[in-house]
């Protein structure tokens, strides 16, 4: 029995030592990553996700004695957005393809709060969570039409969709919402990194909502949500 404490005592004191010895490094540090997005605009009925892209740089500061706690701050450029298509058939034409997509560019700032833990001396694993804050500063409306027969002509159209209309649909440029970080980072250098971003901002402008109310059309709130994947890398 005397063995054993001695020897469970010696197990304890080497985990400490261990857990010390690959305690994260306090302080800053600056990370930037390149990734992919699969982004959907919720409760806007007919329309799937659409694949994206995200790049960015973030700064994390390691809080002193807090054994692997930090905060963080970004500046991310992230695609969104949502994408509809559809077929008919018609005896003459053939058949019709028309598509929507609605790409959408946001510079966004995420704010984070997360904990690191190093597995062992060269290989850390992570999770983070925050608010995000978000502006739009490029996307369009996109609709375009593909015919078999010769009796239709391809048709494409495009129009910013933060531009200010009553007469077509457009949205806020403002957004916000909550995001998580999940990710692992190799000899504190290299890392993968999986995430998800859920807006709270109603995405339709104001003088939108109210011409379609006037109209007699009841608009359902739409939010953005993405999910990333990017690879970093820390200096």
């Amino acid at each position: 029995m005397k063995k054993f404490l001695v020897a469970a005592l010696a197990l304890v004191c080497s985990g400490s030592a261990f857990a010390i010895d690959n305690e994260p490094e306090e302080g800053l540090s600056t990370q930037v990553f390149l990734g992919m997005t699969t982004s959907s605009i919720q409760n806007l009925n007919s329309f799937d996700g659409k694949v994206g892209g995200t790049a960015g740089i973030k700064f994390d500061y390691m809080l002193p004695n807090a054994h692997g706690t930090y905060i963080n701050a970004g500046l991310d450029w992230i695609m969104k957005g949502a994408k509809m298509s559809y077929k008919n058939d018609f005896p003459v034409i053939g058949t019709t393809e028309v598509t929507t997509k609605i790409p959408t560019h946001y510079i966004e700032l995420p704010v984070h709060v997360g904990f690191r833990y190093n597995v062992m001396q060269d290989l850390g694993v992570y999770g983070e969570v925050g608010p995000y804050f978000a502006f739009g500063v490029g996307g369009n409306n996109k609709v375009s039409l593909d015919a078999d027969g010769s009796e239709v002509a391809q048709y494409e159209s495009s129009y910013s969709i933060f531009k200010k209309a009553k007469d077509r649909v457009n949205f806020q440029r403002w957004d916000a919402g909550f995001g998580f970080r999940v990710g692992c980072e190799y000899m504190n250098h290299y890392s993968l990194n999986l995430g998800c971003d859920w807006g709270f901002t109603d995405m339709w402008r104001d003088s939108y909502r109210d011409a379609a109310h006037d109209a007699g059309v009841k608009l359902d709130k739409i939010k953005n949500f993405a999910f990333n994947l990017s690879f970093g890398y820390r200096f």
